[in-house]
């Protein structure tokens, strides 16, 4: 006997690959779905996603977990709210992507969010149990990559023999020790892949093969239209608002190539070494950005004939 269970993580905000791996796993006859976090913030479609997903949940078994992007939106209600200490965002290089998805939720996404949490345990009846999360058990924001020490380490600590998680938007597994570790790479930007949406399909195993219950990853990479989720940065106004971070945005779609840590820590460092003061985030004055993505390679994609 064998199950399906389609599993997909990243999909940030892009409602046009995130659309195009739901009817692909429909087609295939899957009901079942694991969801690994960051399903918003980096592409327009906020609200086309989320509710998107709210229809999902309706319709077939979807269980799912918060990434660290879910986490951001959540911290900022609080600071809002002044529950926490910490900056407002602007609308600029630095944060204005962030803020951009803000406007577009409502207090229903985020207490979603809230409601989930950054890991869970998936267990069914005669199949292995399987740790879920999105960047590691204990930390959204921890990257797993596929041969990183720490991805060795969880594998060591975690009760089960299989673990899935997305975060890093590198697609693969790894076997260590007798343990398996898949990443789903990302649905809605994927590093490497440009126009292609990432995700996986969980062919179980259950003790009537000869090997026993098990789980195998079936990688999938998909099309969609990439063109399209570009043209709308401009059509929607985000381009406006998050400039440079939403230029290194185009280039990962359009290329695979990604700087997004890097040009962001970049311009601060410019800053800092040019006032000789502490760079206060969010505040990255845009001409150290526009510094940064030149060292980097990113084009400015500002306006749209560029």
């Amino acid at each position: 006997m064998t199950k399906q269970v389609g599993v997909l993580a990243d999909i940030h905000s892009n409602f046009t690959s995130f659309k195009t791996v739901v009817e692909y796993m429909e087609k295939r006859g899957i009901t079942e779905f694991i969801l690994l976090g960051d399903y918003v913030s980096d592409t327009t479609d906020t609200r086309e996603t989320l509710d998107y997903l709210y229809e999902l949940i309706e319709k077939y078994d979807v269980k799912l977990l918060r990434g660290n992007r879910e986490d951001y939106q959540l911290d900022h209600r609080r600071v809002l709210r002044g529950e926490k200490e910490g900056p407002e965002w602007l609308y600029n290089s630095a944060s204005g992507n962030l803020q951009y998805t803000y406007d577009l939720l409502t207090d229903k996404d985020l207490d979603f969010f809230e409601s989930l949490p950054i890991s869970f345990l998936y267990e069914t009846d005669g199949y292995p149990s399987i740790t879920c999360c999105h960047g590691s058990p204990n930390n959204s924001r921890e990257l797993m990559q596929l041969e990183g020490d720490n991805t060795k380490e969880w594998l060591k600590k975690i009760d089960t023999d299989y673990m899935i998680a997305g975060h890093t938007h590198y697609q693969g597994e790894l076997e260590f020790e007798g343990k398996h570790y898949f990443n789903t790479g990302s649905t809605g930007i994927a590093i490497g892949h440009p126009g292609i949406a990432q995700c996986f399909i969980l062919h179980g195993k259950d003790a009537s093969e000869p090997d026993g219950p098990s789980w195998e990853a079936e990688f999938l990479n998909l099309p969609y239209d990439v063109d399209y989720v570009v043209d709308e940065i401009y059509e929607k106004g985000l381009m406006e608002k998050g400039l440079w971070f939403i230029c290194n945005n185009i280039y990962t779609l359009k290329t695979g190539k990604d700087f997004t840590p890097e040009v962001v820590q970049k311009a601060m460092e410019l800053q800092e070494i040019e006032t000789g003061k502490p760079v206060n985030w969010p505040h990255v004055d845009e001409k150290y950005f526009e510094e940064s993505a030149a060292f980097w390679g990113i084009p400015d994609y500002r306006t749209r004939n560029r």
